[in-house]
């Protein structure tokens, strides 16, 4: 009989090995428990890498000291259908197939959750709104959830932090970086507080550095937890407009807060605001949306199409469904190699902006394993960049080289 523990220890090391993306790692282990998927890795018979690409990196690995590390460093390893996985990713097409957690991920459980998020490089204005609704949601028992960054997601967490320890809701953080590496660095205090009092959570394993890829794929996480996703400030085209994209994606009703028309930090808010995302005043104007959300009612005006991402980003006019990013008077190389229905699939559900896998997956209706071989497919066949859990259409002229330029990044 397999013990849980050596499950869990595989299912770390398995998330670590160089190059696993989160998208190759629920690959990797469908259909598998983590020791079986090590194994076939090791052995180079793993259906999901024909290639043995990470047969090298396992053999060199020592799960057992994988598993050390983490117990060192006090780090939970969750599984779906554990005790302790958050039971709203359960069922989620984005779920991270193993998240890490510093501190009590049942805080979660039984309360509602309200992601409050926005810009990095938010104005006084916007920090003392967040500061103020992360206070009184905490106080009135609501759990905040924020990424912990600098600027509106920290203010929130601050916010929170002000409600006297077992009067109010525990904070809750989702970051891109392993829970051993704290981003930013000046965050160290509330990034300890909220790991005393609530949770940090991470899909990423021990030693990930803050990467501007991985930061739109943690998003994806920080809407699914949430009943609301509040948006305090948001520049145009802003990183926390991927929150709302998820949000809008899982029928979660999105709010934001209205700012100056005159001010560049509340363009993308504002522009939520004309695209009928709910106005936020105070947490009172927060509470109700999310009664109406806990009781399957729709608020006044949720966000719940991808046009919301069209609004806050200026109305930028979208490339039809299914095209590669052609223009007129370009020059084309030779033909590209015939896709098949699955290529066919992910190729008209990605955008030419950086798109999620859990958004291919709610647009194609592909399995998971179908979906990453399409998505595969693609790259190699010119007509998707990769990135660290999203693919974007290639563009004419650009190659893999401008992928870093095409990335998404998390400055709101």
């Amino acid at each position: 009989m397999k013990r849980v523990d050596d499950c869990l220890v595989h299912a770390a090391a398995l998330a670590g090995l160089p190059g696993i993306t989160p998208v190759r790692l629920v690959s990797v282990m469908a259909g598998f428990d983590p020791m079986e998927a090590w194994t076939a890795l090791v052995h180079g018979r793993h259906p999901a890498d024909p290639d043995r690409r990470f047969a090298a990196a396992a053999r060199a690995t020592d799960p057992a000291e994988v598993g050390e590390r983490y117990r060192r460093a006090g780090v939970q390893i969750l599984l779906p259908g554990a005790e302790q996985y958050p039971s709203m990713l359960v069922d989620d097409p984005g779920a991270p197939a193993v998240l890490f957690a510093h501190g009590d991920p049942s805080v979660l459980e039984g309360r509602p959750r309200v992601a409050i998020v926005g810009t990095r490089s938010a104005t006084s204005y916007g920090r003392q709104v967040a500061v103020d609704l992360g206070r009184d949601l905490a106080f009135s028992g609501v759990v905040v959830v924020s990424g912990l960054a600098r600027g509106i997601d920290g203010a929130a967490h601050a916010g929170a932090l002000q409600v006297a320890e077992g009067v109010g809701a525990p904070p809750v953080a989702v970051v891109g970086t392993g829970l051993d590496v704290v981003y930013p660095s000046s965050s160290v205090r509330i990034w300890d507080e909220v790991v005393a009092r609530g949770v940090v959570l991470s899909e990423s394993p021990l030693g990930t550095q803050p990467l501007p890829k991985v930061f739109p794929a943690r998003n994806r996480i920080i809407a699914a937890l949430s009943d609301v996703v509040v948006v305090v400030e948001s520049h145009h085209g802003g990183g926390s407009l991927y929150t709302v994209d998820a949000a809008a994606r899982r029928g979660i009703p999105v709010a934001a807060v209205p700012g100056s028309v005159r001010s560049r930090a509340s363009e993308g808010t504002n522009g939520l605001l004309v695209d009928g995302c709910i106005p936020v005043r105070d947490a009172t104007d927060v509470m109700v949306a999310i009664s109406l959300a806990r009781s399957g009612r729709d608020a006044p005006a949720p966000a719940q199409r991808t046009a919301t991402l069209v609004a806050a980003r200026g109305r930028r006019a979208m490339s039809p469904v299914g095209t590669v990013g052609a223009s007129p008077g370009v020059a084309h190389g030779p033909p590209a190699p015939v896709l098949t229905g699955r290529g066919l699939s992910v190729l008209g559900a990605v955008d030419d902006t950086p798109t999620l896998f859990e958004t291919i997956l709610l647009r194609t209706g592909l399995a998971i394993a179908e979906a990453a071989q399409g998505c595969d497919e693609l790259v190699a066949s010119g007509r998707l960049l990769a990135g660290a859990g999203w693919w974007s259409k290639q563009q004419p002229g650009r190659s893999g080289a401008g992928e870093a330029a095409l990335a998404p990044t998390d400055r709101g």
